[in-house]
């Protein structure tokens, strides 16, 4: 299939706590970028923000989890994104955070959370992959779940 490509100013975020990973359901509005999917958390960045900093606000704002309880342990992975619906792709910068809590807050862009296992990610159960080359983005995770 083919994409347009389109240019976006955004990022992607992935916080492990333990061995599982954040994911989110994404509301299922026209407005919203993939809608009813379940993924990690994306965002766009603001006029003169830093990519770093564009994904602690984003992970604060769709969950609620503070910068003080993230560790980053990867920066900055400049990862390929598409939107099947519209029939474009786009990149973003990818960062991978450790988290200190489970306690989640949904935002107006979700309608649900859950804590999944890698296993399951790769699977797609409850999951759905809009990252081009998904298995070197999943292998970075599990890298970083395994701690190294």
């Amino acid at each position: 299939m083919e994409y347009r490509t389109i240019t976006r100013e955004g990022i992607a975020a992935i916080v492990i706590s333990g061995s599982k990973v954040l994911l989110l359901k994404r509301l299922p509005l026209p407005i919203i970028t993939n809608p009813g999917i379940w993924s990690f958390i994306f965002g766009g960045r603001k006029k003169g923000e830093s990519y770093l900093d564009a994904a602690y606000r984003e992970i604060e704002e769709e969950t609620g989890i503070e910068r003080s309880d993230l560790r980053l342990l990867a920066k900055e992975i400049k990862v390929d994104l598409f939107d099947q619906r519209r029939r474009c792709m786009w990149q973003n910068r990818m960062f991978v955070f450790r988290s200190t809590t489970e306690k989640v807050r949904k935002s107006l862009e979700n309608s649900a959370y859950r804590w999944a296992g890698i296993r399951d990610i790769r699977k797609h159960t409850n999951y759905t992959n809009i990252f081009i080359g998904e298995a070197k983005i999943l292998h970075i995770i599990e890298g970083h779940i395994n701690g190294k």
